[in-house]
């Protein structure tokens, strides 16, 4: 069995040792059920956290793979910012749905694409406003399983 993991949280979330703690406990529980892929993205801190956290747990269990979901593309980056994430993921999504459209709506569009093939998200939302808010409304609407640490 495999599985797709995804993360949305308020891009001005605090990071605990509490917080750090629970989302390790957590994704633990998940690689147990057998979700081996971890999807991020880099908005804010929470994305900040899930980055660091997959990264940690990928050295313990070195069949998971994270993956970096690019909004923007990842053919325009530097060759600096490239090479960084090549090193830290172990591959960029980036594709026509994503890319297709106007770019002010590029970040909406990928949290839509990572909402559809995700099979979990792990969020911290704890205000029914904003763009995370949001994201996890529509993955609702898809009856997907979403665990906020926020609650």
């Amino acid at each position: 069995m495999s599985g797709i993991c995804a993360f949305f949280g308020h891009r001005d979330t605090v990071i605990t040792p509490q917080l750090e703690e629970r989302l390790t406990q957590t994704l633990r529980q998940l690689i147990d059920e057998g979700i081996d892929e971890f999807w991020c993205c880099e908005q804010g801190t929470f994305d900040w956290i899930c980055r660091v956290v997959t990264l940690k747990l990928k050295k313990e269990f070195d069949f998971i793979n994270v993956w970096y979901v690019c909004a923007y593309n990842p053919n325009k980056y530097s060759q600096i910012r490239q090479e960084s994430l090549d090193r830290m993921f172990d591959g960029l999504i980036y594709n026509d749905e994503i890319a297709r459209g106007v770019p002010r709506f590029a970040i909406l569009r990928r949290n839509r694409y990572i909402v559809q093939n995700a099979d979990v998200i792990v969020c911290y939302v704890e205000h029914d406003y904003g763009g995370a808010y949001q994201t996890i409304e529509l993955a609702k609407s898809y009856t997907k399983r979403i665990l906020n640490l926020a609650a």
